[in-house]
């Protein structure tokens, strides 16, 4: 399974690589919304996991997501909010706004990867 993880910590880049390795995915991670853009303009990842807020001056992920499933490639593609944004009503807005899932960091992995599992078993 593809994956596209759109980060632009690096140490939360890297521990989201780590973990999902363990899915036997291939993970491309991009650090910003022009990047993931670029990426997903000439692949089509299986699942999309991406942050919000994507840093200071950049676009961020609420903003991508709408720019992704705007790609007549990409309207189907499930994209996860992986956020820090956790209060209540957070993860209905997300939801709302059109992403497929949502979590809240610190992420709870096994959640995440049944998730992930599950979409894979979707894509058969």
């Amino acid at each position: 399974m593809n994956i596209l993880y759109v980060e632009d910590n690096k140490v939360n880049a890297m521990v989201m690589d780590k973990m999902l390795s363990k899915t036997d995915s291939h993970v491309t991670i991009a650090e910003n919304g022009i990047k993931a853009l670029k990426i997903v303009e000439n692949n089509t990842p299986d699942l999309i996991l991406l942050d919000i807020n994507l840093g200071k001056n950049q676009m961020d992920g609420c903003e991508l997501l709408k720019r992704i499933q705007a790609l007549p490639t990409h309207k189907n593609t499930p994209i996860f909010a992986v956020t820090a944004y956790a209060m209540p009503g957070d993860e209905s807005h997300f939801i709302n706004l059109g992403f497929n899932q949502y979590f809240s960091k610190p992420i709870n992995f096994p959640a995440l990867i049944n998730a992930i599992h599950a979409v894979k078993i979707s894509k058969i």
